[in-house]
């Protein structure tokens, strides 16, 4: 009696056991998958989907916020220098981080779209949010797979003299007919700002003098006179560590304090038809900003420098003049 007890005990616990082994397979299995031959199959499916959203992260998203806030950067350029000529009066942004976000995500300033200030088509179709759509279409035909996205926040600011920093907060969603993806991710790059038009100078003149950023290849111990003189007529911007100048960003907002990270200038060129003799340093942060006063300014001139320009004593300094700079304000 004891052994049949026994055995009826082990038939009993090998049941529960059996159960339980069930209940946990069919938790964690996701519905509508059949285990055996399709198990290989379904591994594979969720791991290329799952690689097409860590390119989303990695790749896609950064590639194409770099692309179009470089195309965002060129409609603001843009809009400012057409609204200046045909206002007859300046026209720089007061936020640019708001009209860097407006322009990149939908393609308007102030809710108008930007394309109607000028004649070229440089947002409509290309704005962050049309690639996204892009994506997601892609991805539809390509994994079968239902991506969405949104974007809680647009930065952009400048922490290196060259490049624009972006940033994008985004709620990525995807999902596929095996599994579901959803995260926040910070999606950064960097923009390279030479090639750009200046716009201080654009709005400055009523669009009538280009000045394209370029970096200068003159090394900080290299400046003197055949340095500076390649400076002028090339139009060319350098960074000094101890510069007054104002970020590129900056420019945008006809804000010429001194940037303490990312200062960048470089010097009005007399033989410009649209610049006139002023008693102003020609850095170009001051020429525009400064009233023509010899009598109450530092300035001076540099013999072998290109003629008729006026420096400021830190510009002096900066680019290595003081043994040929003679002071000419006040008389």
């Amino acid at each position: 009696m004891a052994i049949k007890k026994l055995r009826k005990k082990g038939i009993f616990l090998t049941f529960i056991a059996i159960a339980m082994i069930t209940a946990i397979i069919i938790i964690f299995t996701p519905s509508g998958i059949n285990l055996g031959k399709n198990v290989p199959v379904i591994e594979t499916r969720v791991s290329d989907v799952n690689e097409y959203v860590l390119d989303l992260e990695n790749v896609y998203l950064e590639r194409t916020l770099q692309a179009t806030g470089r195309k965002t950067i060129i409609a603001l350029i843009r809009y400012m220098t057409e609204e200046t000529i045909k206002n007859g009066e300046e026209n720089f942004l007061t936020d640019f981080n708001a009209a860097f976000s407006e322009v990149l995500l939908d393609g308007k300033i102030g809710g108008v779209d930007i394309d109607t200030y000028y004649d070229d088509t440089i947002m409509t179709g290309n704005t962050y949010n049309d690639s996204l759509d892009k994506i997601k279409t892609i991805a539809k035909s390509t994994f079968n797979v239902d991506t969405s996205f949104v974007i809680n926040n647009i930065q952009v600011a400048q922490v290196t003299p060259w490049f624009v920093d972006a940033e994008a907060d985004i709620t990525l969603s995807v999902t596929s007919e095996t599994a579901s993806w959803e995260k926040n991710v910070i999606i950064k790059t960097v923009i390279d700002i030479e090639n750009f038009d200046d716009p201080y100078y654009l709005v400055k003149t009523s669009g009538d003098y280009v000045n394209k950023i370029e970096k200068s290849g003159i090394r900080f111990d290299e400046w003197g006179v055949d340095g500076v003189n390649d400076h002028i007529s090339k139009g060319t911007y350098v960074h000094f560590e101890n510069g007054n100048a104002p970020s590129f960003i900056d420019r945008f907002t006809n804000n010429i304090a001194q940037s303490p990270c990312c200062s960048i200038e470089s010097l009005v060129n007399p033989n410009n038809a649209t610049i006139s003799s002023k008693f102003v340093s020609y850095a170009d942060y001051s020429y525009w900003e400064t009233p023509s006063d010899c009598d109450n300014q530092n300035l001076y001139e540099v013999n072998g420098i290109t003629s008729g320009i006026k420096l400021d004593f830190g510009s002096i300094r900066r680019y290595n003049l003081s043994d040929t700079a003679n002071q000419i304000c006040p008389p």
